[in-house]
């Protein structure tokens, strides 16, 4: 199985800034978070080693999936070093967006240029971590059981030991008028269930269905293409960095996470924001 993540990444210091991604103070920290999310990426899915004490040697396993990795930045507002890159092997592609809240929507034009490339394409904000090794075999099993016409998302977390609770989930409930206006592209059962690992679970279609964060397969992403709203830059679900990451995949799919009553069950995909401030 082949598959390419593309990670939106900026990083330009501003005077006044009011997100992370252009305060000078936050670089330490924003390139750590992008270089972490691109290592987890290798450790998870690529080769690994065993010692062996018999001999004092190592055996090398392959990786689960043939696994590709793109950092989409704009010129010089780049974190991530060549050295990095070459030795994790990613590549980057630059693009010159008016506004760099837009960067996010050049994935796009990514994706379409590999369509018959890769079996599964993930677009990604660049503090997004993800801890689960079941994460593809997770994807594909949802994918069988419901069908191309729907997509699953990630219920992003915090883990902040100053919080109120150790674990947040970031990704509330947006307003009623809002959520009705995303879904009016495509009506779909509300709730969906199934019996992976022998017990009942229970997917509620997203009631926000932002997570910076999605992965479609192959099938998926022609399906998309061939819509007339592809790639029409269209902003208007909270600003162009939401949009470009949401609301063109709900105009195409229904979007489902498991529902927060069984938020504590190992099942399906858990992705922990990096940094406290996931949107950014």
């Amino acid at each position: 199985m082949r598959a390419l993540v593309v990670l939106v990444h900026y990083f330009k210091p501003e005077a006044n800034p009011r997100h992370t991604s252009v305060d000078e103070s936050r670089r330490d920290n924003r390139t750590n978070a992008i270089e972490t999310v691109i290592r987890g990426y290798r450790g998870l899915f690529g080769s690994s080693a065993k010692l062996r004490f018999a001999d004092r040697s190592l055996d090398i396993t392959p990786g689960s999936v043939d696994l590709d990795i793109r950092v989409l930045t704009a010129p010089g507002c780049s974190l991530v070093s060549q050295e990095f890159r070459r030795t994790h092997g990613v590549w980057e592609t630059t693009a010159m967006p008016n506004n760099p809240r837009m960067l996010g929507f050049f994935a796009y034009q990514i994706f379409a240029k590999l369509a018959g490339d890769y079996d599964w394409f993930i677009f990604s904000e660049d503090d997004l971590l993800v801890r689960d090794p079941l994460l593809f075999d997770k994807l594909a099993w949802f994918n069988e059981a419901f069908g191309d016409s729907r997509v699953l998302l990630p219920n992003r977390l915090e883990w902040n030991p100053s919080a109120k609770r150790l674990k947040t989930y970031v990704d509330g409930d947006i307003s009623a008028g809002t959520l009705a206006n995303m879904n009016r592209h495509l009506p779909d059962e509300d709730v969906l269930k199934a019996r992976p690992l022998h017990a009942e679970h229970v997917f509620q279609r997203a009631r926000n269905p932002h997570s910076g964060f999605f992965a479609i397969t192959k099938t998926q992403l022609a399906h998309w293409m061939a819509q007339p709203h592809w790639l029409d830059y269209d902003v208007s679900f909270v600003s162009p960095l939401e949009s470009a990451a949401t609301l063109g995949l709900t105009k195409t799919f229904p979007v489902e996470h498991l529902d927060d009553r069984f938020s504590k069950m190992p099942w399906p995909i858990h992705v922990p924001a990096v940094t406290a401030s996931p949107l950014e």
